[in-house]
């Protein structure tokens, strides 16, 4: 299993490909598949980076800057 390097809105952590995988890499669930998503979308690369955008029940969007990076 490979390691990961995440940083969403600037805050960094590492965690397994295991974990990205089952979506637990966090305690918010539109943050974990926000991460799944663009794991499936790295293929070989060593890196990528995205922004997601998340809406409410009241329709306020949030932004997420997210980057993944393949460690091992």
């Amino acid at each position: 299993m490979s390691k990961f390097r995440v940083i969403i809105n600037g805050v960094s952590f590492y965690t397994s490909e295991k974990a990205i995988k089952e979506a637990r890499i966090g305690d918010n669930s539109t943050i974990n598949l926000a991460v799944k998503c663009l794991y499936g979308n790295l293929f070989n690369a060593s890196g990528i980076g995205q922004t997601f955008y998340a809406y409410d029940g009241k329709l306020n969007r949030t932004a997420y800057a997210i980057q993944l990076t393949r460690l091992g």
